[in-house]
């Protein structure tokens, strides 16, 4: 049948309303959170892309100092390592000298000549005979540091003995610095 007397609705217990509306509360709460959070990254986002931008024109400026330093540096070692490789030690010639030297020659003076083609030593000796001589071209002969040998001017001395001159070219070897 149909009821001509309308009823009263029941009315809600009060937990209810209490929760409704706090669930109203709490969604327009995480909305407001959801785009304040939004809007606080993009902020933070800036300020830490502003910051990376200021912190990376300071290291410009000193990396570029830092690279200008280090170039000028690496320069001189550069160069220091090019005098190091082209430097010539000719005092090394005196120790060669005296261990090729027979014991019945004498040198008697040196002269040394430094060019592009070579170090040449021309040295005028003596030696008791012609045994020494040969024994004497024969060491420098054996030398692996003389590259070319010649024997000018071989003469009876005035005082007994055999004067001679030595023309060596030597191996930049001997004159290199280690």
């Amino acid at each position: 049948m149909v009821e001509i007397i309308p009823k009263l609705a029941p009315e809600r217990p009060l937990w209810q309303e209490i929760l409704f509306y706090l669930g109203i509360v709490l969604l327009v709460a995480a909305i407001g959170a959801y785009f304040g959070l939004g809007y606080l990254q993009k902020e933070g986002t800036d300020k830490i892309q502003s910051l990376e931008e200021q912190i990376s024109a300071v290291r410009t400026a000193e990396v570029t100092a830092l690279k200008k330093d280090l170039s000028a540096k690496e320069e001189k070692i550069n160069n220091f390592s090019n005098l190091l490789d082209n430097h010539r030690i000719t005092t090394a010639l005196f120790p060669f000298l005296g261990q090729i030297c027979h014991p019945q020659v004498q040198f008697l003076s040196l002269e040394f000549n430094a060019s592009s083609q070579g170090y040449t030593v021309g040295i005028p000796a003596k030696a008791e005979s012609f045994r020494a001589l040969y024994q004497q071209l024969l060491i420098l002969k054996d030398q692996d540091l003389v590259t070319k040998m010649e024997v000018a001017g071989i003469a009876l001395g005035k005082e007994g003995g055999i004067d001679f001159k030595l023309d060596l070219s030597l191996s930049p070897k001997i004159f290199k610095f280690e």
